[in-house]
C-alpha cells in the first residue's frame, strides 16, 4: 500500500485548490460538451441518468442513482444549471450530470 506523505497531501491540495481558483477567476464561458476528449475519457454525460452503467460500473454500484455533479464533492457550484469542475478545467459542466470521477 502506498503512503501518502504530509508534503504530497500538502501540494496535491493546494494545487487542486489553485486550480479551482484559476477555474472561477475566469468563469468559465464554455460548456463541456460530451465529445470533448477528456469528457469521453471521464464518460461524461450532461444528464446523469443517460450514463452507459454496463461501461461505467461506479454509476451502476448501490447508490449511483444519487452519483451527479451536484452532490459531487469536487463540484463547484455557480448557479442552479452549472458549476465548475477541477476535471474539466475552465469550462462548465451540467448540475445535473456525471462523469466516472465522481468523488462523495
Amino acid at each position: 500500500m502506498t503512503q501518502i506523505t504530509r508534503r504530497t497531501f500538502v501540494g496535491v491540495s493546494a494545487a487542486t485548490i489553485g486550480t479551482a481558483l484559476i477555474a472561477r477567476v475566469i468563469h468559465a464561458q464554455e460548456i463541456v460538451s460530451n465529445d470533448n476528449a477528456t469528457a469521453v475519457a471521464m464518460g461524461y454525460v450532461a444528464d446523469h441518468t443517460t450514463v452507459d452503467t454496463a461501461k461505467w460500473t461506479k454509476k451502476a454500484a448501490p447508490g449511483g442513482e444519487n452519483q451527479k455533479c451536484t452532490s459531487c464533492s469536487i463540484y463547484q457550484r455557480l448557479d442552479d444549471d452549472y458549476g465548475l469542475c477541477p476535471i474539466f478545467v475552465g469550462k462548465r459542466v451540467h448540475a445535473n450530470g456525471w462523469c466516472n470521477g465522481w468523488v462523495a
